[in-house]
């Protein structure tokens, strides 16, 4: 046919494919956090479902035929619609009824900015459809928000939910959270991945319980330590720990006792610390490691450390020193068990595959 262009060629199924592939496309962040605002400055992206939709009769099709490219609703709206509509929703969410129609029972993948739409507005209206939610993202200005958000996540109930994000679009060191945090989405008997960026909340209080995996990304004020005890306790299945931070800070808030007790994480196999430097000076990496008893330990991944950070933390765990560039590294160490491993209190392993990859390779 005349003017036929090669993506015209392509089977309903691929273009299925490819579909699917661009909903599930991460929002944009801005790579420079937290030294430039995590989402405010980037471009508003039109809804994907929406676009697609607009560019042939064919596409138009396939994607009705597709419940799951509806299921996924970012709730934002340009900085210009903000300024103008303020709480005038009808204009700003009157896509949302249809997205929700055309995603049958599909489960639901929600994106809400509450820089940019308020809060209880929204989940309101996304409520009655809280059975279905599968993924849950909150973006927020800054942790100080939070108290004012929560409260409107208490009553909807969430069977289904097996993730939970919150992040903040600015974060400084003395930016903190004056009001109490409340526990919100107490319902939650699938949740296993909980990420907090640039915030934290109530840290023994739903929904941080229960979790099979935790990413703690610049969220320094740690509880003491007989509080983070109770914290890792609630949690006897967590399999993987991130913690992207000041450690230093983490360390200062924790403030282990002086004779060194430390929280047993007995089905942890991975570990991934990546040090956020406010000063200069030495991170405390070992420091933390030692916080923790992890008997099955399989990979443990550090980013961004000196020579002397990794020196401490060989000197702890028998791992190896020489001939390391470190410049912009990523190490990653993969643990072999024994049957014997019991015996040992801060090192799960009696040798390792060591393994260095380079940032930029």
């Amino acid at each position: 046919m005349a003017g036929q262009t090669f993506i015209d060629s392509l089977p309903n199924e691929l273009l299925e494919k490819i579909f699917g592939i661009g909903a599930r496309l991460p929002m944009q962040v801005d790579q420079r956090y937290p030294n430039r605002p995590l989402f405010s400055k980037t471009p508003y992206v039109p809804l994907f479902p929406t676009s697609i939709s607009q560019v042939c009769i064919r596409w138009r099709e396939t994607a009705l035929h597709m419940p799951i490219l509806w299921s996924y609703l970012h709730l934002s709206r340009t900085l210009d619609s903000h300024r103008r509509l303020r709480k005038n929703l009808g204009r700003s969410l009157d896509w949302v009824p249809n997205y929700l129609a055309r995603s049958g029972d599909m489960p639901l993948y929600i994106t809400l900015d509450t820089t940019r739409l308020p809060a209880a507005e929204v989940i309101t209206r996304l409520s009655p459809y809280s059975n279905r939610w599968r993924s849950f993202t909150l973006l927020v200005s800054h942790v100080g928000n939070l108290p004012d958000v929560l409260p409107f996540l208490i009553s909807p109930r969430v069977p289904r939910l097996q993730t939970l994000s919150i992040a903040s679009d600015i974060y400084r060191e003395g930016i903190i959270c004056y009001e109490p945090l409340i526990p919100f989405l107490v319902n939650t008997t699938q949740l296993s991945t909980i990420r907090l960026t640039g915030v934290y909340i109530a840290w023994n209080e739903l929904p941080l319980r229960n979790v099979l995996n935790l990413e703690l990304l610049l969220t320094s004020r740690w509880p003491i330590f007989p509080q983070l005890s109770e914290m890792f306790s609630a949690s006897p299945m967590l399999q993987r720990l991130v913690v992207r931070d000041d450690i230093n800070t983490i360390l200062r808030h924790v403030q282990q006792p002086s004779s060194r007790p430390t929280i047993d994480l007995t089905r942890l196999k991975h570990l991934e610390i990546e040090v956020y430097r406010v000063r200069d000076e030495k991170a405390g990496v070992a420091e933390l490691m030692q916080l923790f008893t992890m008997p099955a330990l399989e990979t443990l991944t550090l980013r961004g450390l000196r020579q002397r950070e990794w020196a401490a933390v060989t000197q702890v765990y028998y791992l190896p020193l020489d001939d390391i560039p470190f410049t912009d590294l990523i190490l990653v160490t993969t643990f072999h068990h024994y049957s014997d491993i019991g015996l040992l209190t801060f090192l799960p392993l009696y040798k390792s595959d060591f393994s260095l990859r380079n940032m930029d390779n």
